[in-house]
């Protein structure tokens, strides 16, 4: 990231108190002067975390199932997970974004240093899962760290197919990692401090190809698994 991590947390921490000056007093339980505000999904990028991506269930991929997950965050003044509630969103989708948040590590959020008082943060979170034709030419990423370029690959629920000039080959689903586009460098020039607030953090893009039944295609005149 080319937006420098001190001028981050000084943005972050003039947001907290602006938000803290605009937000009236929460109804939290007798002697707690714990304060809740709200973030949006994009400043997630100025906190120091760890991010799990979700993963696209096999289920749901062969179901052709698509759906916006929407999650609300609520962290802790001690960094820590204080709660995850799901909002909406398909049942098998939930679940995999819900099992991919409770794994991210939260080192700093700077709430702590506004007004001297804990702070917990509330964040919605909003993950899209799309299913989407393979790209051509696509990229096979092997567990053993060998990408293969292929012209055409189709994932099956017991293999992976893929062709190279006029031979298909089959390869066990097990053995790829990740099937990707060709990535394309973009040269920027370096940006200046305040130009614009960086955004990122996790992908909540979540994309993968369809899984078609084994039953589709006619294992004898397909080559030996590899």
């Amino acid at each position: 990231m080319a937006f420098p991590a001190l001028s981050a947390q000084v943005f972050v921490q003039s947001l907290l108190s602006i938000l803290l000056a605009q937000t009236p007093p929460q109804s939290p339980p007798p002697a707690s002067n714990v304060r809740r505000i709200q973030l949006k999904q994009e400043y997630l990028c100025c906190f120091n975390m760890k991010f799990v991506e979700p993963i696209y269930p096999r289920e749901a991929r062969l179901a052709h199932i698509e759906s916006v997950v929407k999650l609300t965050l609520v962290i802790a003044d001690d960094n820590s997970i204080a709660s995850l509630q799901a909002v909406s969103g398909d049942p098998l989708l939930l679940d995999s974004s819900i099992k991919a948040v409770r794994q991210w590590i939260i080192y700093s959020t700077f709430g702590k240093v506004v007004g001297g008082n804990p702070v917990e943060i509330e964040i919605p979170l909003s993950f899209t899962f799309k299913i989407e034709p393979p790209p051509k030419p696509a990229y096979l990423h092997l567990v053993d760290g060998k990408v293969l370029r292929t012209d055409d690959v189709r994932e099956f629920t017991d293999r992976i197919e893929y062709t190279v000039g006029q031979h298909i080959h089959r390869i066990s689903a097990d053995s790829v990692t990740n099937i990707s586009a060709c990535a394309r460098i973009v040269l920027r020039p370096v940006q200046q401090e305040g130009d614009c607030i960086p955004s990122g953090g996790p992908s909540f893009d979540i994309t993968a190809i369809p899984l078609l039944r084994a039953a589709e295609t006619n294992h004898s005149t397909s080559p030996p698994l590899r």
